[in-house]
């Protein structure tokens, strides 16, 4: 009985504590800063997946960055990063990000000199998540139709904008339905 009373009392006291971001850390951050990173499986392989939900929450700009090797020759890769246009969280503990759609390009990894090309007659778009969920979609400009989609775990690096020293910190961070 003692233990669940203790149980109880320490729900209902922690249940009101709201932590600021400065207890979190973010009071060390200025700048852009990698602060999460998870595999394709949604396994963290870096930092604090609620840090970066509650970065999300309080309007603090994101980036991604995901990239990939060819399975023949591992010296060749790519890396995107880009701005998040779009978030989504869901059930308060996932975090999506989509960004704009651009004008398709293929970098020529195998010419004499590295170079990359636009294709243009197709747009692209990624939408991420930290689960390791992506969906990609291209979009043929000419005919505005959809030119391919796909699901393909992604492994995705997430990136925080945070803001100067003197900026106010003292934001509350909830749910965005919370009333």
């Amino acid at each position: 009985m003692k233990r669940l009373f203790v149980l109880i009392f320490t729900v209902v006291l922690l249940s009101g504590c709201e932590t600021k971001p400065e207890e979190r850390g973010f009071d060390n951050y200025e700048g852009w800063k990698l602060l999460y990173r998870n595999d394709n499986e949604g396994k963290t392989i870096f930092g604090n997946k609620q840090d970066l939900i509650d970065a999300a929450r309080m309007g603090y700009p994101i980036r991604i960055g995901f990239g990939s090797k060819r399975s023949n020759d591992t010296t060749k890769s790519v890396e995107h990063i880009a701005n998040a246009a779009f978030l989504t969280v869901t059930n308060s503990n996932e975090l999506f990000a989509q960004i704009q759609p651009i004008i398709g390009q293929k970098p020529d990894l195998d010419g004499d000199s590295l170079g990359i090309n636009f294709r243009e007659n197709i747009k692209w778009a990624i939408l991420v998540g930290t689960n390791g969920f992506s969906d990609r979609l291209s979009i043929d400009r000419f005919k505005d139709t959809i030119a391919g989609h796909r699901n393909l775990p992604t492994e995705v690096s997430w990136f925080v904008d945070f803001p100067r020293k003197n900026d106010d910190y003292s934001q509350k961070v909830w749910p965005l339905w919370k009333k």
